[in-house]
């Protein structure tokens, strides 16, 4: 890391361009407006310079992170494995489901608590990647999709049966289930054309989701997710010690409206009341539908201590791609409009 510090500093924009004017000055060249040109272009090139400099040493501190977690994982693979026991999970994870109160104000959403037997929430704690994977990324914007593309063996196994098995093949159809009636609704109420009982036609799917690191300073305002994901399922990865304050805000919408569009739908802040606050527990999965009302989510700029992380791992649950052009030929032209945009991502 020594060296890549010595290039930065050799190579940072503020070395190299007071080096080039510096040079201009002794040859009496300062005010010429092709060397100014000359010398604006030097800036930029460094500049350029640096950030690859910079890059090289974030993903050297990756390497190093990967390596120190693989040198140690072929027997916490090994071990995972042993645990594993997919129709105990969904016993565990259908009773956990069964138990949560579904509430239909401001829109139809459940927490749900204890979903997982310890040891695999243990296991998902565990593998949560290293900080520095998320680095790449603005500090409140920082996440991994998952699967993983680069990631230490032992996070990657573990992820890919938390995406793979436990949310597509156990969760998704429980948290169908469960919302079976409200969403029957909105689906009926949104696309006509299918009949009283439209969800025999949809065929749905669960996005692989993603990790999200928050830290000191983030918010996201009041919103809705994107249509097309029927139901987003937010799971708080709380690590012990964790602040149980911070979660999420459940939210009703005065003068709501139908979103337009199948992008995030994004509400003014005076539009909004506050029902609900989502404690950020162990465990702990809030479930909602995106049919109406928002949520949003903060965390105060001086929340402690400075180098706080919050995770949470997001995937939704909605039609596929070819239902998702079928549902919309079904529709008006007017009516597409509220429906234009990709299908489920993430």
């Amino acid at each position: 890391m020594k060296r890549f510090a010595r290039a930065a500093s050799l190579f940072s924009p503020r070395s190299m361009v007071e080096r080039a004017r510096a040079r201009l000055q002794v040859e009496g060249l300062e005010g010429s407006e092709r060397l100014n040109a000359q010398l604006m272009t030097l800036t930029a090139e460094v500049r350029a310079l640096a950030t690859r400099v910079e890059t090289i040493g974030l993903h050297e501190q990756q390497l190093r992170a990967i390596l120190r977690q693989d040198a140690v994982a072929e027997g916490r693979i090994a071990a995972f494995h042993a645990m594993l026991d997919d129709i105990a999970l969904e016993h565990h994870a259908r009773k956990a489901i069964n138990r949560a109160q579904l509430h239909l104000d401001p829109f139809p959403y459940c927490v749900v608590d204890n979903l997982f037997p310890s040891a695999y929430y243990n296991a998902l704690i565990a593998a949560i990647p290293p900080l520095e994977l998320f680095a790449d990324r603005a500090v409140n914007k920082q996440q991994l999709p998952v699967p993983f593309e680069f990631a230490p063996k032992y996070s990657s196994v573990v992820w890919a049966h938390m995406a793979d098995v436990a949310a597509s093949t156990v969760l998704a159809p429980l948290i169908l289930e469960k919302f079976r009636g409200a969403l029957t609704d909105w689906v009926r109420q949104s696309f006509p054309a299918l009949g009283d009982d439209p969800l025999p036609a949809v065929k749905m799917k669960c996005s692989d989701g993603r990790i999200m690191l928050r830290r000191p300073g983030y918010r996201i305002p009041p919103h809705r997710d994107p249509k097309w994901g029927f139901i987003t399922c937010l799971m708080y990865l709380a690590k012990p010690g964790d602040d149980s304050r911070w979660g999420t805000q459940v939210l009703r919408v005065n003068e709501d409206q139908e979103a337009r569009g199948a992008s995030p739908h994004w509400i003014p802040d005076a539009q909004c009341e506050c029902v609900a606050e989502v404690d950020f527990r162990p465990n702990r999965v809030l479930i909602f539908l995106n049919s109406s009302g928002a949520h949003s989510a903060h965390i105060p700029a001086d929340a402690q201590p400075p180098e706080l992380e919050r995770y949470t791992y997001q995937f939704r649950v909605g039609p596929d791609r070819q239902t998702v052009e079928e549902m919309r030929s079904t529709l008006t032209a007017e009516q597409r409009a509220l429906w234009a945009g990709k299908g489920l991502t993430y």
